[in-house]
């Protein structure tokens, strides 16, 4: 079977019934933790682990989520352990968010910089994306030193990469085959 069609199946049926019972948002944030919590190595070998019955998994995975966390969510939790789909259980909280995302008019933005970007410069880059389209913004912000200076600016699938260390490597690359470097 297709692996990539489980995940979309459960995480539309969890959207299907979030939306039914009018707890999408809240539903939307607990699937961001369960989605940080699947994006952490020991976690990920806990959920993978054949040794550890799929009952403690189940388990585990819901503590880790917290007390806070909505009845949907922990019973979605439940069932896909119970059918032995817990593996597909980081898959599945990633398709809810794109379907969350898409369905409110989320737009996820992501700034990669070599320093943190200040709040002004957020609200100009909010400001500019939600003209075209006024929907709301998701910003996530990285700092990565070997960025050097520019930045590295995801929306949704578009890319734009400003970075120096991306400008010198141009060069450097240009230098080659002009025959200057070494």
């Amino acid at each position: 079977m297709n692996y990539s069609k489980i995940s979309v199946r459960y995480a539309k049926a969890l959207f299907d019934l979030a939306e039914e019972h009018n707890v999408i948002d809240a539903v939307y944030d607990d699937i961001k933790v369960i989605d940080r919590l699947c994006a952490m190595t020991e976690v990920k070998e806990v959920i993978t682990n054949p040794v550890i019955p799929q009952k403690k998994r189940r388990e585990i995975i819901i503590a880790l989520a917290g007390n806070g966390t909505n009845k949907l969510t922990v019973r979605f939790i439940e069932l896909m352990f119970s059918h032995g789909r817990g593996d597909h259980l980081e898959a599945a909280a990633r398709n809810y968010l794109d379907l969350t995302r898409r369905h409110r008019g989320i737009r996820q933005v992501t700034i990669t910089t070599a320093v943190p970007v200040k709040a002004g410069l957020k609200k100009e880059l909010a400001a500019l994306i939600t003209g075209e389209t006024n929907g709301k913004i998701e910003f996530i912000e990285q700092v990565n030193s070997s960025v050097i200076g520019g930045f590295i600016l995801r929306v949704d699938d578009a890319y734009i990469d400003a970075s120096v260390r991306t400008r010198l490597n141009h060069f450097r690359k240009e230098f080659s085959l002009a025959g200057y470097a070494e």
